[in-house]
């Protein structure tokens, strides 16, 4: 395991293993929970099971893990926002099963190229569909301008898909979950994103737009974002607009089966003051700000310029 890529709040831990030709089970910690792999002869072959705390979370052919391992990826800290690259189903099947399956005289299931099961729906996927709509931009041949635009998504891949569930919003017409907001996070780097917000599953006309500008221009948030020249050619902000919205449009179907996969009522996206409390100080970085450190590995900027106290009146 990458242990520098590791995200959850607790270490995994294996405890156990059984291992001949006929059976093999491995047993492990994370946290305060147990995971369990045992491998399962099916009528097509072998295959494998997973557990957690004695529960089935995965069987081969489902789009997903079961609810609990959403809920004990989020109790043990995971944030799509922060933890780029990764979902719940990227570090149990890229992560937890091969530290599990370590030792195992067989691959406890068949993976394709992403790490994953086949069936399996993950981050790893919408990148990939992404990806492959802006190398769509870039055949269109649209002229200079054009090209800048492609230039421009091309340095700034999909990190991040972050669902605003609420619990209280009632359910789609489908039953499958609520009509809450997605936001796609796309950049290189961590702390200078730019986010495309919209509705999943969305009402029609759907409509997709930048979030969290502040005071810049659609066009200077992306190429900064992008690490590109300031001083784009005439027309671009609109060629960004449209690019925009024909890549959105091309990863809806995806979105919406993804959405599908993540249970109802778990939210994902935390403010600031969610994220800072009940945390711990682990260390004080020096700098320009000074930051704190704290367990879960979020960075907080000290303000230099202490808050005015008052030697007379008041309490």
């Amino acid at each position: 395991m990458a242990v520098d890529a590791w995200v959850l709040g607790a270490p995994l831990k294996v405890l156990q293993r059984e291992d001949h030709p006929y059976h093999e089970t491995t047993l492990a910690t994370l946290g305060r929970h147990e995971l369990g792999l045992c491998r399962r002869e099916t009528p097509t072959g072998p295959s494998c099971e997973l557990f957690l705390d004695g529960r089935s979370i995965f069987l081969p052919g489902s789009a997903a893990p079961e609810r609990a391992w959403f809920e004990l990826c989020r109790e043990l800290g995971y944030e799509p926002a922060r933890h780029w690259d990764w979902d719940p189903a990227l570090i149990l099947f890229q992560q937890v099963l091969p530290a599990l399956a370590a030792d195992w005289h067989e691959p406890p299931l068949a993976m394709n190229a992403q790490g994953l099961p086949d069936s399996v729906l993950s981050l790893a996927g919408l990148r990939q569909t992404f990806a492959q709509a802006v190398a769509g931009l870039r055949r269109e041949r649209l002229g200079p301008v054009g090209a800048k635009v492609a230039e421009t998504f091309e340095w700034l891949p999909l990190r991040a898909v972050v669902f605003h569930d609420d619990a209280q919003l009632p359910l789609d017409f489908e039953g499958t979950g609520p009509c809450g907001r997605v936001s796609l996070w796309l950049g290189i780097h961590h702390d200078r994103p730019v986010i495309i917000g919209g509705q999943s599953p969305a009402p029609a006309p759907r409509r997709w737009s930048a979030e969290d500008l502040g005071n810049r221009s659609i066009s200077e948030a992306f190429l900064q974002a992008a690490g590109l020249d300031q001083d784009p050619p005439k027309g671009y902000e609109a060629a960004l607009h449209s690019a925009m919205e024909r890549l959105c449009h091309w990863m809806e179907e995806p979105l919406d089966a993804y959405r599908r996969t993540y249970p109802v009522g778990i939210s994902w996206h935390h403010g600031r003051r969610e994220r800072l409390r009940g945390r711990t100080i682990l260390d004080v970085r020096p700098g320009d700000p000074p930051m704190l450190i704290l367990d879960d590995g979020t960075e907080v900027a000290i303000d230099p310029d202490p808050v005015p106290s008052y030697h007379r009146g008041g309490i």
